[in-house]
């Protein structure tokens, strides 16, 4: 800012005397500055003491309109000596702190009660500059400064600047730059001036700064990183939670500011300048801003809830994920050898290696936090425009795995998913994709889904949102018809366990429908597994579940093999059609010809999880029950049973023995042996008597059938 040359003399009509004709000791200390050309010898105490005294006891005249510039003066030589650490620690022992708070709140009134020409105006302005200024610099990791300020009410009049300060606004630089500059070093990583600042009121402030009607030009821009900055800072108070819970459009104008910074980059190009590394910065820190207050409130989610909210954040993730992270470093350098790694050949079952991008990785997880909003489904489900931007973005051409556009889309794609899958969450929902969409379904099950698809985010994101397009007794038998059982066999043996347990889910699902005799028999017919190799489902379903040490996959994938069975065993005679019978027959025929082992899996959920999962625990009883009573050409599973009920045979028992002991070290192996050999692990029927007598968990049918 232009130090004003516009100064006045003042006069005193009673005495005649002129203020401008005094000499002071502000003057005369600046006069030495500029002599001494050195800062240690200029804040010596001898040299300071009368400058401090003078403004403590002589504020009328150190502001009058003949020394107020000259009073600016010295708080920007003050200033500029407090970037020196020594210096800095030396002027906040001494009345500066004080004084700078005391000069500032007089300002400040003078400015906010002040109908002075522009002029005089623009001197005290000029000595506000340089007052923030001092504050800002000397507080700088100075936390006996910031206790000094605070003490001083600095805190309250920082806050009250902003609010009534109208050059704040008017001039972004320097005005509302020396501000917030202010506001930021005083509180920065210090509770009790944070804490202060959230009581005061400042972060409506805040908002104000960074709402695109307050910028006047371009300037304004250029100190919303600052605004960000000290916002971020002020959010992370614990006392923060309740004021922009209070704020209704809290989450919304942060959100509008990271549109805006968003669309400014972008119509700016991706330069490294100092300017657009600032905008980059201030636009990060907003997104961490809305991620933190999301996780922290339960109230701020909902202020989001709306389709417009959601189409600006796909926006900001589309330019997430064309910048790439530009600008940042790290993620620059992840991406780079992401890129690298991902180069050469995978099989499907273990895919590339996705480049990272953090930032597109919040904005996704805002996205899922709000479409999961139960009071929202409705709203968001019913608007045309945002489904029509989710079908698109489901519906878009996929190239090549390394292709640019490609890896871009792979992730609004996983993004749309995610969101459409949690908007998928009642039956009605469901029904309407199916029947309204047949071409999205078919898109989703053949591109997303199917294990040519690289991309494991999309995959998974896919998987999950056909799970839940499953649950509808209706939407059963179309799924089947738009292939969805031949690709979900295919997943069956990924080493992605969150798609292998959709997969296995998937089916589960649909033998509770009118496809359940085909799915059935489909299980046992050759099919191409996810590597392209020849297989079938129920073979990799058995490996999956024997060799798995993941308890979901166990539990579910056995949950679908207990599911065949019972099918097979239980539904042959009452399957509607001849069809589905023939089916069903054939599947039995093939059970017991190839000699598939469904016993040993079933066993050991009964012995491994069983107490933990007693229903689990039930159901697999039950088919064994079933298997047990079948006809002599079925005595296979018969003989299984028996093997595995006689004590010498513990199998299941292996298992489980292998699973606890697998968390102790190399060095505790002999102790742990030991420690077996003494007590040994109950047999299968152990289990089955422990059932018989109620002894550990008891079914509830069992114990309403004792009572």
């Amino acid at each position: 800012m232009v130090i004003p040359t516009h100064v006045r003399r003042s006069t005193d009509v009673a005495s005649g005397s002129s203020h401008s004709t005094l000499a002071s000791p502000v003057k005369a200390w600046l006069s030495s500055v500029e002599s001494l050309n050195d800062p240690s010898r200029a804040t010596e105490p001898t040299r300071i003491n009368p400058v401090f005294d003078y403004l403590g006891s002589s504020q009328d005249q150190a502001v009058s309109a003949s020394h107020i510039v000259d009073t600016a003066k010295m708080f920007k030589a003050f200033a500029d000596m407090s970037r020196s650490p020594e210096i800095r620690q030396r002027l906040t022992h001494t009345a500066l702190p004080s004084l700078s708070c005391q000069l500032l709140q007089r300002t400040q009134g003078d400015l906010t009660n002040s109908r002075d020409s522009d002029g005089e105006r623009a001197e005290h302005v000029f000595l506000l500059v340089q007052i923030l200024r001092c504050i800002c610099n000397l507080s700088a990791d100075n936390d006996e400064a910031r206790a000094e300020i605070l003490r001083n009410g600095g805190i309250e009049t920082l806050a009250s600047i902003l609010r009534t300060v109208n050059e704040v606004w008017r001039q972004p630089l320097p005005v509302g730059q020396a501000a917030f500059g202010a506001v930021l070093n005083v509180s920065l990583d210090n509770e009790p001036c944070t804490s202060a600042l959230v009581a005061a009121g400042a972060l409506q402030s805040h908002l104000k700064g960074l709402s695109p009607e307050s910028a006047v030009s371009a300037d304004s821009y250029a100190i919303w990183p600052l605004i960000s900055m000290s916002l971020d800072n002020m959010c992370e108070n614990k006392n923060a939670v309740g004021e922009f819970e209070a704020n209704a459009h809290f989450a919304q104008s942060i959100l509008r500011s990271l549109a805006r910074l968003s669309r400014l980059i972008s119509n700016g190009g991706s330069g490294d300048g100092d300017e657009s590394r600032a905008m980059r910065g201030a636009q990060r820190t907003l997104l961490w801003i809305l991620c933190e207050a999301l996780e922290k409130s339960a109230v701020v989610p909902k202020q989001l809830c709306q389709p417009e909210s959601l189409l600006a954040f796909f926006d900001i993730l589309e330019f997430y994920l064309v910048s790439g992270g530009v600008g940042d470093s790290d993620d620059a350098q992840d991406s780079s050898e992401d890129a690298e790694t991902g180069a050469s050949a995978l099989p499907p079952n273990k895919p590339m290696p996705q480049a990272t991008n953090r930032y597109a990785d919040a904005v996704t997880q805002v996205i899922v936090a709000i479409s999961g909003d139960d009071d929202a489904l409705s709203v968001l489900f019913d608007s045309q425009s945002l489904m029509i931007r989710l079908l698109s973005i489901l519906s878009a051409d996929r190239g090549t795995a390394q292709d640019a556009r490609t890896q871009r889309l792979d992730g609004m794609a996983a993004a749309a998913a995610l969101c459409l899958g949690n908007l998928a969450r009642t039956d009605d929902h469901c029904v309407r994709l199916v029947s309204e969409h047949p071409a999205l379904i078919r898109t989703l099950i053949h591109e997303w889904f199917a294990p040519r698809t690289t991309n494991v985010r999309t995959r998974h994101a896919a998987s999950g949102l056909l799970k839940n397009l499953c649950m509808p007794v209706v939407n059963k038998q179309e799924l089947a018809d738009f292939g969805l059982v031949p690709v979900a066999y295919a997943n069956i043996d990924t080493m992605v366990v969150p798609i292998q347990a959709n997969s296995i889910s998937i089916l589960r699902h649909l033998l509770n429908g009118p496809p359940a005799a085909e799915i059935v028999l489909g299980m046992f017919n050759p099919m191409v597994n996810c590597r392209g190799e020849p297989s079938v489902a129920m073979r990799d379903l058995l490996a999956v579940v024997k060799q798995t040490d993941i308890d979901a996959i166990r539990c579910e994938g056995t949950r679908l093999v207990a599911a065949v069975a019972k099918k097979i065993y239980l539904n042959r005679d009452g399957a509607a059609g001849e069809m589905a019978r023939e089916q069903l027959e054939m599947a039995r025929e093939m059970l017991v010809n190839d000699g598939y082992d469904v016993v040993t899996p079933l066993v050991t959920l009964v012995m491994v999880d069983g107490q933990r999962h007693p229903l689990l625990q039930q159901e697999s009883l039950v088919v064994l029950t079933i298997l047990a009573a079948t006809s002599a050409e079925n005595a296979a599973h018969v003989r299984r049973i028996v093997e595995l009920i006689a004590p010498a045979n513990s199998l299941p028992l292996n298992i489980a023995s292998a699973s606890e002991s697998s968390d102790g070290n190399a060095d505790g192996q002999a102790e742990d042996a030991g420690d077996s050999a003494q007590a040994e692990p109950k047999s299968f029927s152990d289990v089955l008597q422990a059932v018989v007598r109620q002894e550990g968990n008891v079914w509830p049918q069992a114990a309403l059938q004792a009572k």
